[in-house]
């Protein structure tokens, strides 16, 4: 019997317009990822130029060369038409037009110009790519102008007078100095694996929480709950079967997001440099999946709480909103403060959310902090175990039908009734 529940609950939460509006996510999440990994590359890429040369001096010359060190030239000349006609061939970039008197200028001791001609082809992103890089080899060149000048004047090694003094970063956290890495640096590595648990976190809240306030909302509309119960089969077992049911359609949902969204973040990850190894071994993964696995649980309890004290579906839709705002709120403190820096009371509220536990989870394994991450799942697990009791106890007595009663000053609001 306890099967044909958990098949019930399974096609009422696992729908095929669920799935379907997940995996659409996914692939949007996928799609957004691809499209930033294509400008990456784009930018990588050596430019496409032309370069019209006007002056045939020294200096003009020195710059000729110097470009072909940064971009790949399709056109050496003079004339500034037959340079546009090779570029829109080619799908080039830029067109430089050296003027006349730059030689002149520039041993005069005055600003010399060299026009840039940007070939743009649209205003979207993806068509603005080849401009915005080309100021970067602009940059270059300018630096090498700059060199051959103080080489001109008698500067000994010109590259040390540009830039005499070097920088090593080291960053301090949690008592761990963390060699040749920047704070920026450390925080773009760290966030880019947190925010995928974090995400992945909220989502699986919010959508099993959801599905089981509504289906009990729908179910006390319809009165087949009030069916179910009159039916042989014991109440724990429509409890289990309802939890069960929406922790497997939640982890098959949070699955799918997280394939379409872990590819969107790795779009923006950069490579660290300084060689330290952040690698999550096997225990690691099994405690942030402990960690998650607790959150999901007591997420699910508070919704089936939640669903119990529901008066119908429209009701069921309301009593939504603490769970959402509960998860969108652990995710935007975890993401601002970090709960070392915290102040006590903050602390302790962070502590007693159990989401928080599994958005940092990853953050503590990286850092070793594996007291926090275990005493937060435990905390999870003991949570989830008196949220289970109240609702069982709900289950096994006449409120269910009668309704849930809270007094207050001798006033009794009913929030479900028969």
């Amino acid at each position: 019997m306890f099967w044909n529940l958990l098949k019930k609950e399974l096609r009422e939460v696992l729908t095929v317009s669920s799935v379907i509006s997940i995996v659409a996510m996914a692939l949007i999440y996928a799609m957004i990822g691809k499209s930033v990994g294509s400008i990456a590359e784009e930018v990588s890429k050596k430019q496409i130029v032309a370069v019209v040369n006007l002056d045939k001096g020294e200096f003009s010359k020195a710059i000729e060369d110097a470009v072909e060190s940064y971009a790949t030239v399709i056109y050496k000349g003079d004339n500034v038409d037959e340079a546009m006609e090779k570029l829109k061939k080619n799908n080039g970039s830029a067109l430089l037009i050296i003027q006349e008197d730059f030689t002149q200028k520039i041993s005069s001791n005055q600003q010399a110009k060299i026009k840039v001609i940007s070939i743009l082809k649209g205003l979207g992103i993806m068509d603005t790519i080849p401009s915005e890089a080309f100021n970067n080899f602009l940059n270059a060149l300018k630096h090498q102008m700059v060199l051959t000048l103080l080489t001109k004047y008698g500067v000994e090694n010109p590259s040390f007078v540009l830039d005499p003094i070097g920088r090593e970063e080291a960053t301090m956290y949690l008592n761990k100095v963390l060699e040749g890495m920047s704070p920026s640096q450390l925080l773009n590595y760290v966030s880019n694996r947190w925010l995928i648990v974090s995400i992945v976190v909220m989502m699986l809240i919010i959508m099993s929480g959801s599905t089981v306030i509504s289906s009990l909302g729908l179910e006390k509309e319809n009165k087949t709950l009030e069916t179910l119960l009159t039916m042989p089969v014991a109440r724990s077992h429509i409890i289990l079967a309802k939890i069960l049911a929406a922790t497997i359609a939640g982890l098959v949902m949070a699955g799918i997001y997280m394939v379409g969204f872990s590819l969107y973040m790795r779009s923006f990850e950069v490579p660290l440099s300084s060689g330290i190894d952040f690698s999550m071994n096997v225990v690691d993964y099994v405690l942030v999946t402990l960690s998650m696995f607790s959150a999901l649980l007591c997420g699910i309890s508070i919704a089936m709480l939640l669903g119990l004290i529901s008066k119908d579906f429209k009701s069921a839709q309301t009593l939504t909103f603490p769970l959402v705002a509960l998860a969108v709120f652990s995710m935007l403190l975890t993401m601002f403060k970090d709960l070392s820096t915290m102040p006590t009371f903050l602390k302790i509220v962070v502590f007693a959310i159990p989401f928080t536990h599994a958005m940092t989870s990853v953050r503590n394994v990286l850092f070793d902090n594996y007291p926090l991450l275990i005493y937060g799942s435990l905390y999870n697990f003991v949570l989830t175990a008196v949220l289970l009791a109240i609702n069982v106890k709900i289950f096994n007595s006449d409120s269910l039908i009668t309704g849930v009663k809270f007094a207050r000053r001798g006033l009794i609001r009913r929030f479900t009734s028969p």
